[in-house]
């Protein structure tokens, strides 16, 4: 158990660092940046896993 609290952790770090990186490009010069939105929904499946 002690690894999935870890894991959930890790991921939701992942996800607030790529998302985050994303909304501000997104806002400032209207990109959309691919590798950006790869990380949070690595982040995303990766919570899903550990979650399950």
């Amino acid at each position: 158990m002690k690894i999935n609290s870890y894991l959930i952790q890790l991921t939701i770090t992942i996800i607030v660092i790529f998302e985050g990186i994303f909304i501000i490009c997104c806002f400032r010069t209207g990109e959309l940046l691919l590798d950006q939105i790869i990380g949070a929904s690595v982040g995303v499946l990766l919570l899903i896993a550990s979650l399950i």
